[in-house]
């Protein structure tokens, strides 16, 4: 019942009351007795009319104060079933090189050559905010299953002077059923095996320097055997850039994750591996191609306090354009694949709320012998090389809960044959994350 209604009902009696008033003083004794009787049923239905009201006041009331304000979650329900999340970060690096690092300018990869660069030390600075970068995230669900379709993009790519042209890093449909502990992803995505990245504030996070990464078009399903066990198998291939390609097969993949259990919360380590057989477009028809890659990542206390300690070690032959190992994985004049071994680890110091310190190394280390044959380090190019290592440290500080400013400084050796060439570069960075 409203309040509005109650207050009707107060009114009417207050009515019949002065009514009774008027009338009273000209009645008999029995008239009189039955008014009297008369008001007092109506007075009782009236009280219960009000306690009825009070109850329902009350049961307002308490729902009014269970009522909470939902906490943000970035989410949003565009309509029945269907959610959308938008996120992105901008991030501004100014970088001071003391050596020319090539071959992608922004990030870091490795030190010039020195028989085709006569100015291989030259030192120069850059400004450099295209690691800024925005995605959106769709979802709905169909059954047992949860369906998300994700595209994220930032400003690397081809481009000249401030015409920063947006390129696509993500771009897959998501099938998750969590009943039966399947994941299956279609699309360009982070590849499958190696899948840790090291804590660099420059984006190349330890390019060329052994750690394998890129982002490749992909079919992967997942299956979680319990809450420890995972395993994965996955095929993926570069994008085509040209229709005269000689590429036909794919990576075939496969990795196993063992995570938490007797490890500790938020531990792992996993164990992945691939296979490719096939042309390349070097002129050569039949090239076979493998990997086997272990990580690793170790949460864990001394003296009250936090740290993390993960890495990857790795061992192929013929890893190239998937794994951002351009012109590495096959002589193109002996006509046969290059073997090579690397790894990288680092450690984070979680020593304040609001402060971390990371220090980490990266080494990539193709076999010598079949790389240079047939050539000399001058006809090496300047992604090319017989060893490249980098070592770096990185300081973070959170102004805020999405707001935080780092400064680092890698430095790099870059050997090619008899000539090791050394640079360094420092970066302060300001990160806002949404």
């Amino acid at each position: 019942m409203k309040l509005g209604k109650g207050m009707k009902i107060l009114a009417s009696a207050l009515i019949g009351v002065c009514s009774f008033a008027e009338v009273s003083f000209g009645e008999t004794p029995e008239e009189l007795k039955a008014q009297i009787e008369a008001l007092k049923q109506q007075m009782a239905v009236m009280q219960a009319q009000i306690t009825n009201l009070q109850k329902k006041l009350q049961e307002m009331q308490a729902k009014t104060e269970k009522v909470t304000v939902p906490k943000k979650t970035g989410v949003v329900k565009a309509k029945p079933g269907l959610e959308w999340k938008l996120y992105g970060r901008v991030k501004i690096d100014y970088h001071y090189d003391t050596a020319r690092i090539e071959k992608y300018n922004d990030f870091v990869g490795t030190i010039a050559n020195r028989e085709t660069h006569a100015d291989y030390k030259n030192d120069s600075s850059n400004f450099n905010p295209r690691d800024t970068r925005i995605g959106a995230i769709i979802s709905h669900k169909k059954g047992n299953w949860l369906i998300k379709g994700r595209i994220e993009a930032d400003f690397y790519g081809t481009n000249s002077g401030n015409n920063l042209i947006p390129r696509l890093r993500l771009a897959y449909i998501d099938f998750n059923n969590s009943q039966k502990r399947l994941d299956l992803r279609v699309g360009q995505d982070w590849i499958p095996v190696a899948q840790l990245n090291p804590s660099t504030v420059d984006f190349g996070i330890l390019t060329a320097a052994g750690n394998l990464w890129w982002r490749i078009p992909q079919v992967t399903l997942r299956k979680d055997l319990n809450n420890n066990w995972q395993i994965l198998v996955s095929v993926m291939q570069h994008r085509r850039q040209h229709t005269w390609s000689k590429e036909r097969m794919p990576w075939v993949l496969s990795r196993i994750q063992y995570k938490n259990g007797f490890l500790g919360k938020g531990n792992m380590i996993a164990l992945g591996g691939g296979y490719k057989h096939g042309r390349h477009d070097s002129t050569i028809d039949d090239v076979d191609c493998w990997l086997l890659a272990g990580e690793w990542k170790f949460n864990f206390k001394l003296a009250d306090q936090k740290f993390l300690f993960k890495g990857e070690a790795w061992t192929g032959k013929g890893l190239g354009a998937e794994f951002l190992r351009y012109d590495l994985d096959v002589n193109s004049n002996t006509k046969s694949t290059i073997e090579a071994w690397g790894g990288w680890a680092d450690l984070t110091w979680f020593f304040a709320p609001r402060w971390s310190f990371t220090i980490g190394a990266g080494i990539d280390n193709p076999n010598d012998s079949e790389l240079l044959k047939g050539t000399t380090i001058a006809g090496l190019n300047d992604r090319q090389f017989t060893k490249n290592t980098q070592y770096f440290a990185n300081l973070w500080y959170k102004l805020t809960e999405n707001v935080k400013v780092g400064a680092e400084v890698v430095h790099i050796e870059t050997e090619r044959d008899n000539n090791v060439d050394t640079g360094n570069r420092f970066t302060l960075s300001a990160f806002y994350n949404f």
